[in-house]
């Protein structure tokens, strides 16, 4: 993402921290992922950014009857304004019974996630794919997998608040943009913001 090339990363976990935050990621909102499946609906809306999300979608939605209508949407893959109104004009028009692929980098999949909940879906009308962790959901056990080392995130800044978007693993320390705090990018996650919290290093109780 473009707002992610100008976020200022820096300091990765040693080898030693692995196994204690692989510990802590068991008992934390991280997005969990597995092998998607097409539930039953009266129609589906399919969204998916970039040519990645697009063959996770479109392999998805072969397995749907050819009754049930399907309504597609191609986006780049990458947030923005254009996107975002294009996306509010869709969940607008879904009716009861239709059910919501949002296929795509992580981050902007739980942002339009986050956006579809606004607009009153609930969890169960959702499919949403990661295409970073398209590998790890098929092999990964019930919990599901999680997107690991560096990827486009969207990080929440505890200190003034305001999400922005790094190029982070979980536990790195990013630039706030806003207003130039350190922060470690947490574990924890918001799916109101869509966003990893961001907390200042002063702060940090984990490292």
């Amino acid at each position: 993402m473009a707002e992610a090339a100008r976020s200022n990363v820096r300091g990765t976990p040693g080898a030693g921290d692995v196994a204690a935050a692989d510990e802590r990621l068991r008992w934390t909102s991280v997005p969990r992922w597995r092998a998607p499946e097409l539930p039953a609906a009266a129609s589906y809306l399919a969204c998916w950014f970039g040519p990645a999300g697009q063959r996770r979608a479109a392999a998805l939605l072969s397995a749907a009857p050819p009754e049930v209508p399907v309504r597609t949407a191609s986006f780049a893959g990458h947030w923005d304004p254009a996107a975002e109104a294009e996306l509010r004009r869709l969940l607008a028009g879904c009716l009861a019974g239709v059910r919501i692929i949002l296929a795509g980098p992580e981050s902007v999949v739980l942002r339009a996630a986050a956006l579809a909940r606004q607009f009153g879906a609930t969890s169960e009308e959702l499919v949403l794919i990661a295409t970073e962790a398209a590998g790890a959901a098929e092999a990964a056990e019930d919990a599901g997998a999680y997107v690991d080392g560096r990827a486009g995130r969207r990080v929440f800044c505890a200190a003034c608040r305001e999400p922005f978007g790094a190029v982070a693993a979980m536990g790195d320390v990013v630039t706030c943009p806003g207003c130039a705090a350190s922060l470690i990018v947490d574990h924890r996650f918001s799916r109101r913001h869509a966003a990893y919290f961001g907390w200042p290093t002063a702060l940090d109780l984990h490292r």
